[in-house]
Parts: structure tokens; sequence; C-alpha cells
């Protein structure tokens, strides 16, 4: 039977870690870490990817909502300098989303009010539409459906995000694989 005293004799004796103890720790500390690290990078890439197509998708329910409220069109469109519309399909640089009171889809004029403005997507991705703009009517219709593709410069796995808007103004949004 241990004693009392044996016992407080023993632990007076161990106080510390041995360097072998000391060694084994940070040997599967260094195994732990190296397998978690490429994990929570892919899973970094999908949160980023998702947030910038949620993006644009929150654009145009806002020119949705917009246009019904109002009841005039609102229009979506690339923009690089985030006041004017560009005539460009790439729309990494930046989006405006503004009142289109004239009717001319696209195009920011005196008679328009500028409603939002999104600045250039963080991490250098590719974002491109089939079109430049889209213009949503007072019912919240649209002439014609669009789609657009999002992806990340070092894609991996299903990082793409296609972004679509159907005929009657509402979008989705779907990952696929990359190319």
């Amino acid at each position: 039977m241990l004693k009392m005293a044996d016992f407080i004799m023993f632990y007076r004796r161990n106080k510390g870690f041995t360097l072998i103890e000391l060694m084994v720790t940070l040997a599967v500390a260094v195994v732990l870490i190296t397998v978690a690290v490429p994990g929570f990078r892919t899973m970094i890439q999908n949160n980023r990817a998702s947030t910038q197509a949620n993006e644009l998708l929150t654009a145009f329910m806002l020119a949705r909502t917009e246009a019904i409220k109002r009841g005039a069109p609102v229009s979506v469109c690339s923009s690089t300098n985030q006041t004017t519309c560009a005539a460009s399909t790439d729309w990494a640089t930046g989006w405006i989303v503004f009142t289109d009171e004239a009717g001319t889809s696209g195009v920011l004029d005196s008679t328009d009010q500028l409603i939002r403005v999104w600045e250039s997507l963080d991490g250098a991705p590719t974002l491109t539409g089939a079109t430049q703009n889209v213009q949503y009517q007072a019912s919240g219709l649209v002439a014609a459906t669009s789609s657009f593709t999002l992806t990340l410069p070092d894609c991996k796995g299903n990082q793409v995000q296609t972004i679509n808007i159907n005929a009657v103004g509402s979008g989705r949004i779907t990952a696929s694989a990359c190319p």
C-alpha cells in the first residue's frame, strides 16, 4: 500500500517533462497540423467563393425589390469605376445598382439614381456574365435570363459558382467542379 509520505516524495522528484515526452508531443502536434492545414485552406476558399457569389446575388435581389417598390425599372451593371456602367462582361471589377427611369438598360444618366455600389472582388477571381447588365421591370421580371460564373484563381473541387437569374427575376447559385 502506498503511504502519503511515499506519494509526496514521488511527486517532488517528478515535477517536469522528460525530453522524450516533449519530443513525442511535438511530433504528434506536427502530424495534426500537417493534416489540418490543407483542409482549412480549402474551407476558406469555399467560403470566399460562396460569399462573393452571394454578393452578386444580393445586388440582383436588391434591384428586383427596388424595381417593385418604386414601380420603375432598376438595372444592375458591371462597373470599373463604380459611377458608370462598363462596356464589359467582366463583373469582377465591381457593379452598381441604379434606377433606370428612361429605360435605357445599362446607361446611368442624369435622370437615374445610384442605389448601391459594390467594389471589385478580393483575391483576383474571374466573374463573367453573358450580359453587361440586367434590367428589372417594375413587375420584378427581367427581359432575358442571365448567367454569371465565378472562378477562383486557385480553384479546387467544387468551387466554381454559377449565378443564374431566371425570367421571373429570382436567382439561384450552384456550385460545380473546377475546370
